[in-house]
Formats: C-alpha cells, sequence, structure tokens
C-alpha cells in the first residue's frame, strides 16, 4: 500500500485489528511528521489513533509476551490508548527524519523503531514510570535519558 492510501486508510478508520500493528503506529507517525510541522503532526497522531482505537477496540493481549505491559490495564480509555508512548515515538521519530528519505529507507536506518519490545523507548523511560497510570493519562519526562528536542516547529 502506497504512503497516500495508507494514510487515507488510517483517517478513514479502515484498518482492521490484525492490521493496527506496531509498525503501522510507526508508519503513521512517519508519514505526518515527515509531511507536516511536528505540532500539527502530533495533533494528527494523537486523535487518529484514539478514533481508529475506539472503532477497532482495545486489542486482545492475552496471546503476547510479557515483552509488551505497557498496554495493559486502563488509563480511564477503554481502548487503550497511552499519551507518553505516543508523544515520546513521535519526538524520537521526528529526532530521525531525514529529508526526502523514503518509509523503507526510514525503516531499515531505524530497527530499534519497529521493535515491539520498545528498545527506542527505553533507552529514555524506566517500566515502571511507562506503566504508571499517570503516564498512559498524560505525557510525562523520561527518567533515564531526555528525548530528541529536534523536531520540525514550523
Amino acid at each position: 500500500m502506497g504512503d497516500d492510501e495508507f494514510l487515507r486508510a488510517f483517517e478513514a478508520c479502515t484498518f482492521t485489528r490484525p492490521e493496527w500493528t506496531h509498525e503501522a503506529h510507526v508508519r503513521m507517525a512517519w508519514l505526518y511528521l515527515s509531511r507536516f510541522p511536528f505540532v500539527e503532526a502530533l495533533d494528527r497522531i494523537r486523535c487518529g489513533i484514539r478514533k481508529l482505537n475506539a472503532k477497532i477496540g482495545q486489542p486482545d493481549i492475552t496471546h503476547r509476551a510479557p515483552a509488551r505491559p505497557f498496554y495493559r490495564g486502563s488509563n480511564g480509555d477503554p481502548n487503550g490508548y497511552h499519551e507518553t508512548i505516543t508523544i515520546a515515538f513521535a519526538r524520537i521519530i521526528a529526532g530521525r527524519l531525514m529529508p526526502a528519505e523514503s518509509y523503507t529507507e526510514f525503516r531499515k536506518r531505524n530497527p530499534d523503531l519497529l521493535d515491539r519490545k520498545l528498545p527506542a523507548l527505553m533507552r529514555h523511560y524506566s517500566p515502571t514510570l511507562l506503566r504508571s497510570p499517570e503516564a498512559r493519562r498524560a505525557f510525562v519526562e523520561p527518567d533515564i535519558e531526555s528525548l530528541p528536542n529536534e523536531w520540525r516547529s514550523g
């Protein structure tokens, strides 16, 4: 699926639960961050995830390994949205953008972003902080290493 078609499917909420993978999250964020200023891209990412999650429901995590504990439980959002993970990933992705790079090239250069164990995030956050209800509800700064500050603001 091409980039424009992918974003149209995301915005129209036509992805099924099995299609709404971790990599799909990363690709969607990369597309918005490479096309819009950071603040606008982040707004589209956050609103789009919430909208799609509300349509397709919370993932069935009973079959998943304990390596992804950050989506468990509730933060008052019945669809499993996690504010800190969303914003932190957007900042990390934005900090790694390269001009005129395709998603395929970005993927090859950043395999840690596609790992469901979240190593790109775990360099910045302890599991305890990411599991906290506060981190699920509202963005919290990292407790290990600062996030990148290099993102486009205009």
